[in-house]
């Protein structure tokens, strides 16, 4: 399947938009849901729709990635315990909040891993706006 580089938009949406799809495991660059992903953990080099590549030039873009993992889980594991403190007060349930805080621990980086690939792509698109040779498709698109 051959991909034309006018298929990426020079306009892409705003940074919430960007974002927006980033954390819907859309492809930040056309908004297409199957993106770099063939199954929750096979990613392939480029969308299967525009086919862009995801790293945009940067060898660590994985460290990136595993940040915004990382930040998704650790805030996910914050709400539920500020939430839950806040349910069982004045006498706070320390081990069931603990168990819950483990599971979200250990489970989030699971849960989280497609969507912290494109979430960061968009996040990156937002600090670094497109050139014009990735506008024109040209681009890293090796794992």
């Amino acid at each position: 399947m051959t991909h034309s580089p006018a298929q990426v938009s020079a306009s892409l949406p705003s940074p919430l938009g960007l974002l927006a799809r980033g954390i819907t495991r859309r492809c930040p660059w056309c908004g297409d849901r199957k993106a770099y992903f063939v199954g929750w953990f096979k990613r392939q080099p480029t969308c299967r729709r525009c086919g862009h590549g995801f790293r945009r030039g940067d060898d660590a873009f994985e460290r990136g990635a595993i940040t915004a993992n990382i930040m998704m889980t650790f805030g996910l594991m914050l709400l539920t315990i500020l939430v839950l403190v806040i349910v069982t007060s004045p006498d706070i349930a320390v081990i069931p909040i603990t168990i819950t805080a483990v599971c979200i621990g250990s489970l989030g980086p699971v849960v989280f891993y497609p969507m912290s690939f494109t979430l960061w792509q968009a996040m990156d698109l937002v600090m670094r706006r497109p050139t014009a040779g990735e506008i024109a498709g040209e681009g890293d698109a090796s794992l």
